[in-house]
């Protein structure tokens, strides 16, 4: 008997790697008021202009107060651009309304990070990667 219940039995797979970027998003100076959160969002064009339009996916939202947030963000391999964003609207107003706000004249969402070199250089990420990528938010 014993045989056939091990015989049925399968070995369990578990989770298989994964690729994406992780890291620190640090906040530094007084929470302006019409900042309602942060984040470290991914682009698939560098077109600060209209960063909702390219946003791929964006991090655990920092709160006004917080000083710091630990962060992943699973990914594809492939090319992505990185840059930390404030809302001027609660997250969960955002992400219910998201495919809205792509449409509008002024979005939600502005650029906060002043690093020119970081925003415009790409992340690659490939199969089975995850790299590590700290930002700070000066306000």
């Amino acid at each position: 008997m014993v045989i056939i219940v091990l015989s049925t039995c399968t070995l369990p797979e578990g989770l298989g790697p994964v690729s994406g970027v992780e890291g620190e998003l640090r906040i530094k100076g007084e929470w302006p008021d019409s900042i309602k959160a942060a984040a470290l969002v991914v682009l698939d064009n560098l077109d600060l202009d209209k960063p909702v339009e390219h946003l791929i996916t964006f991090s655990d939202p920092a709160m006004p107060g917080d000083t710091a947030r630990q962060y992943f963000i699973q990914l594809q391999p492939g090319l992505y651009y990185m840059v930390a964003a404030g809302l001027t609207v609660a997250p969960s107003l955002f992400l219910a309304n998201i495919d809205s706000f792509t449409t509008v004249p002024n979005p939600p969402i502005v650029i906060l990070d002043d690093d020119l070199v970081a925003i415009s250089t790409p992340v690659i990420i490939s199969e089975h990667e995850i790299k590590e990528i700290n930002r700070t938010i000066q306000f």
